[in-house]
């Protein structure tokens, strides 16, 4: 069976990141935020700090013990386990600065989560994302894997990856990606909203049940849809919201 490429993002997808975010935010300031209120991606305005003291904050957050010590979400590594069991070929996306590499290899270690490759990808074009020059992927270089499909939480990456490689994407549910408003009908058809890893697989097929073939129509079915502007699959604009 020729597996299939397969995106997948760690923050918020694989990992419970905001809420260890939420507990170093109470370490560091003494005051706590609800996961429901954090309505932006960008955790300056979700968490209240100013520029200064987000700096400070994320160096915090991509330290070692902190990455190391976030749970996964549920159900995503016996989700990645049965796909890695089906053949198909799993790569992680993240967003994280390359000089967290290590600490996220062995948390996917600790946690027996199979994976093809780890790639960092700076997905905001952020100037002290990788002051090290440490090797990093390109926005553009995703073309170049063939991906089939992608799982992720930042919506701005999803529409980029939508409009920019005719990816569909499996959009993880979080209160800072429900504003789909102002995207195109084409845009949200493909967008497709889940609430957890095992909607994730009956959205996407039949991975879950180990039937292959059935997954690959599915996906396949997906990657047309880009293309002619429909989709099989719900979009995020169709009872998505909550």
């Amino acid at each position: 069976m020729s597996g299939r490429r397969i995106y997948v993002d760690i923050d918020d997808v694989l990992s419970r990141t905001v809420e260890s975010l939420i507990d170093l935010l109470e370490r560091l300031h003494d005051r706590r935020v609800d996961v429901s209120d954090c309505h932006h991606f960008d955790l300056g305005r979700s968490f209240d700090l100013d520029d200064e003291s987000l700096g400070h904050f994320m160096h915090h957050a991509h330290a070692d013990e902190v990455i190391v010590s976030i749970e996964p979400v549920e159900g995503a590594v016996e989700t990645l386990d049965r796909w890695s069991a089906l053949g198909h070929r799993v790569t992680l996306v993240t967003g994280r600065p390359p000089r967290t590499r290590e600490a996220s290899l062995r948390w996917l270690d600790s946690h027996g989560i199979e994976h093809e490759a780890l790639h960092h990808l700076d997905k905001w074009n952020r100037p002290s994302w990788n002051e090290q020059d440490l090797p990093a992927l390109r926005f553009e270089e995703i073309a170049d894997f063939g991906f089939e499909f992608a799982v992720e939480d930042s919506l701005e990456t999803a529409v980029r990856l939508i409009e920019e490689f005719e990816i569909p994407v499996a959009l993880m549910d979080r209160p800072w990606n429900r504003d789909v408003g102002l995207l195109s009908r084409k845009t949200r058809a493909n967008l497709v909203r889940c609430r957890g890893w095992d909607e994730v697989t009956s959205r996407f097929g039949a991975a879950a049940e180990g039937n292959a073939a059935a997954e690959g129509n599915a996906v396949a079915e997906g990657n047309a849809a880009v293309r002619s502007g429909t989709s099989p699959l719900r979009g995020a604009d169709e009872g998505g919201e909550r």
